[in-house]
């Protein structure tokens, strides 16, 4: 990609309301289809029933599989880490600015007017869209208003909101600041001035390439702070009041979470069009192959994905031509942690062992039948900023051939002798539930390539966090949210100061690195320098070991119009153009 062409699609590309009229008569084809290229292996889609329009069968409730019922963390929408509650997240709440194509890094308008003025390299003049007001769930849900909504009254969104929810997670003092994990982002901000109501100056403390991409980030939503209490968190239902398309109704623990329709809402500076097209949506919390597919072949599902086993989706779609089938890379990935500061993984020689001894392949073929692919330290996902795959494949402890891989345990084994052959305990992160039932064969692996006498323990990720951060959990295998940008991947994490960075990781030439990529504007040497960094990361720390990320077989139903899974987390916002065909043949039967 070229730099002309990188910097046009972050700043000019922009649907018109005539091509979101068209993509809506269109249903699932078009933007479907946009959401897959680049990163998905094949799609298939449904014939789009002709003369069909979102607003002649507007209403509904989408039903849709997921884990948003599952709250790992925290409901705060700045300190969560958890993808499924921040994609509830992104619902309710909104940003400065918001992707509209990730895979090809198109960046538009959300709350801002317009994309931000930029008068010198470091000021950034934001100008809001007036009359975006605040949630006020009571006059839909025929509920009382709490305590939350009469504190924010439906009072319209201004530029204080924007500057307290970025100087939230820029204040050093609050009692919650370890949890304000993308804090890295906002501290390249060097100060926040409110010039009117709806118009602020940000700048910056030095050139920042992903600034723009840091306000449309999956994370960057905007808060009133009266939703805030006194020890600095919103972690309750009650305060989940936005300005989204959707509004928070309830949420039932591994069960289901749902919600409504917000009739106010602006619509991206479209009100005419008056989206969410749908009533609201519903998240089930299903977590194996058999409830999911029984689900959707009864229509108590709308969409699905196979959680370990993809033979009931290649099977049902054999059956039915008709639905909708999108094969596509998923950004969350298998990993393992270390703590690099304390024995013994700080020898870095027992970093590498585990590296080596750890089969990939096996992992592919145990979580999903290999519908996947060896992930480097940036998610394959993102082929313009990870490492490329061909490359990855050629490195050790990636390396496929019979021979290779022989020569990998071989070095295993006598890089763990050298270090003094340490016991190992492995922590376990107990969702999703592949991991922990991998747990038994992992053990083997490293017991029978190394020698090595190997426990395990199985935790939650509340308990994996604070193990971290206490020192207790030096060794963890667990499951990763991935990014969009590629600084999300490498600065919070490998740099010394990285707000993710639990791995006791100090390398004064990694953070010169990490540092470079983040001032770099032109494409290709950015592109060329995050390669760089992920070649150190494999050869000199292995804090993080990266092992694979799933390929999902998304299906959905015919009359789901608008169906467009993306390869993150976050995105549920964009239910807000999807809407329910009743016209359509598969429509029949569904409850």
């Amino acid at each position: 990609m070229a730099e002309s062409d990188y910097w046009r699609r972050f700043w000019t590309r922009r649907l018109s309301r005539r091509r979101i009229l068209r993509a809506a008569a269109l249903g699932g084809a078009g933007l479907a289809a946009a959401a897959v290229v680049g990163c998905g292996e094949k799609e298939k889609e449904a014939t789009p029933t002709a003369l069909a329009t979102p607003t002649a069968y507007r209403g509904g409730t989408l039903q849709l599989p997921g884990y948003e019922a599952f709250v790992s963390d925290t409901l705060d929408p700045h300190q969560t880490e958890f993808g499924p509650v921040y994609s509830s997240h992104s619902a309710v709440f909104s940003k400065v600015l918001r992707y509209e194509d990730i895979e090809r890094g198109v960046i538009v308008p959300y709350l801002a007017q317009a994309m931000p003025e930029m008068p010198d390299p470091l000021t950034y003049i934001i100008r809001l869209r007036p009359g975006v007001r605040l949630h006020q769930p009571s006059a839909v849900l025929g509920r009382s208003p709490t305590a939350e909504e009469k504190a924010v009254g439906g009072r319209e969104l201004t530029a204080e909101d924007v500057k307290y929810s970025f100087e939230r997670q820029m204040n050093e003092a609050s009692p919650r600041r370890v949890l304000f994990r993308r804090a890295d982002q906002y501290q390249t901000i060097d100060s926040i001035k409110v010039v009117d109501p709806l118009t602020l100056e940000i700048r910056t403390k030095r050139p920042t390439a992903p600034f723009i991409h840091f306000l449309a980030d999956s994370n960057a939503f905007i808060v009133a702070k009266e939703l805030v209490d006194a020890n600095d968190e919103m972690n309750r239902s009650a305060a989940m009041l936005g300005t989204g398309p959707f509004m928070w109704d309830k949420l039932r623990p591994l069960v289901e979470s749902s919600f409504v329709r917000n009739p106010d809402w602006f619509g991206w500076g479209e009100p005419e069009l008056k989206r969410p097209y749908v009533d609201g949506y519903k998240s089930f919390f299903l977590f194996d192959d058999v409830s999911v597919e029984a689900a959707f072949r009864t229509k108590k599902l709308d969409v699905a994905f196979q959680v370990n086993n993809p033979q009931w989706v290649l099977n049902l779609r054999a059956d039915d031509p008709s639905l909708i089938s999108v094969d596509m890379g998923f950004a969350a990935w298998v990993t393992v942690s270390f703590i690099v500061d304390q024995p013994p993984y700080n020898d870095i020689r027992l970093r590498r062992a585990i590296h080596l001894a750890t089969d990939r392949q096996q992992m592919l073929d145990a979580f999903w039948q290999g519908y996947g692919k060896m992930q480097g330290p940036v998610g394959w996902v993102l082929p313009q900023w990870a490492l490329p795959q061909e490359e990855l494949l050629t490195k050790p402890g990636y390396r496929l051939s019979k021979e290779e891989r022989q020569q990998d345990e071989q070095e295993a084994r006598r890089l763990y002798e050298a270090v003094g052959s340490p016991d190992l305990k492995v922590i376990f992160a107990n969702q999703p539930p592949y991991i922990p039932q991998f747990a038994p064969q992992y053990k083997r692996q490293l017991e029978q390539v190394l020698g090595a006498k190997v426990e395990y323990e199985k935790w939650t990720y509340p308990q994996i966090s604070t193990g971290m951060d206490q020192g207790t959990a030096p060794f963890v295998f667990s499951y990763d949210n991935g990014w969009i940008d590629l600084d999300d991947w490498l600065y919070p994490y490998f740099h010394t100061n990285g707000s993710k960075n639990s791995f006791g990781l100090s390398d004064p030439t990694l953070d010169g690195m990490l540092e470079a990529q983040r001032e770099e504007f032109d494409f290709a040497e950015r592109q060329r320098l995050g390669y760089e960094i992920q070649r150190y990361l494999l050869d000199n720390t292995l804090a993080r070991l990266d092992f694979v990320a799933a390929i999902w077989l998304w299906v959905a139903w015919p009359y789901y119009r608008n169906f467009r899974p993306t390869p993150f987390f976050g995105n549920s916002f964009l239910m807000a153009n999807a809407w329910l065909d009743q016209s359509n043949a598969a429509w029949g039967g569904r409850p």
